[in-house]
């Protein structure tokens, strides 16, 4: 579905992700997992259009996208959950989640999505007419991957969406992203929380100081020696 060649990006001369080269799987969760300032997140910014790559190539369904405007990769189908929400905090749950479907035109489409969104997060049906900024930090993730969703993408990118969580809340988050994925979606999930992205993920990639490292199912990366070592303190 999305295979990602020779990936480097750089921040003036420092160099974040160096030549990574990774493939998604229609119908997956796939976690891209590291260490803080491991080049999880700038590999995201890269693949959303958001950073523009210094060389490498990014093909989504037989497509190169590595250099269209954010727009149009939302318009191809990839959406992002970016690292801290980003919701918009005096815009209501409602406006948050309608500006979330700008790109579509099916009126009566947005509105099924709408209660599927709602079907998942019911907290966000009863909060609907509150101010985003008056939600808790649980509520305000379910709203940005809700907002997600409203775009109707085919893959789906989360950018640490247990940061800031209490536990209980980022089992629920993982929960819902299994369930939203057993209906069809494919998502990219990159995570600190090692234990709990592999957890749930069909495959998943090491990436250390810019490199993929590591490679295998969840599973088997959860009872790798070196994952244990590194980063399940084991």
């Amino acid at each position: 579905m999305l295979e990602v060649r020779d990936l480097s990006v750089a921040y003036g001369h420092i160099e974040a992700v160096k030549g990574a080269s990774f493939a998604l799987a229609p119908g997956e969760i796939t976690a891209l997992v590291g260490a803080n300032g491991a080049g999880k997140s700038t590999t995201l910014l890269a693949l959303s259009g958001l950073l523009r790559p210094r060389r490498g190539s990014v093909v989504f369904e037989g497509e190169d996208i590595t250099r269209l405007a954010p727009h149009e990769i939302v318009r191809r189908g990839i959406v992002q959950v970016a690292e801290g929400r980003a919701i918009l905090t005096t815009l209501t749950v409602r406006e948050n989640l309608v500006l979330g479907a700008y790109t579509r035109k099916d009126k009566g489409g947005v509105d099924e999505t709408l209660a599927q969104v709602f079907h998942l997060f019911p907290r966000l049906e009863n909060r609907i007419n509150q101010y985003a900024g008056n939600l808790s930090g649980g509520e305000q993730q379910m709203l940005a991957i809700g907002r997600a969703l409203m775009a109707k993408p085919r893959l789906l990118l989360l950018d640490e969406p247990s940061m800031g969580l209490a536990p209980i809340l980022v089992q629920e988050i993982f929960r819902i992203l299994v369930e939203i994925n057993r209906g069809g979606l494919t998502i990219l999930l990159v995570e600190q929380n090692v234990r709990q992205a592999l957890k749930i993920a069909h495959h998943g990639y090491v990436i250390e100081t810019g490199r993929i490292v590591l490679t295998d199912s969840g599973a088997n990366l959860l009872g790798n020696p070196k994952v244990v070592e590194h980063y399940l303190g084991g």
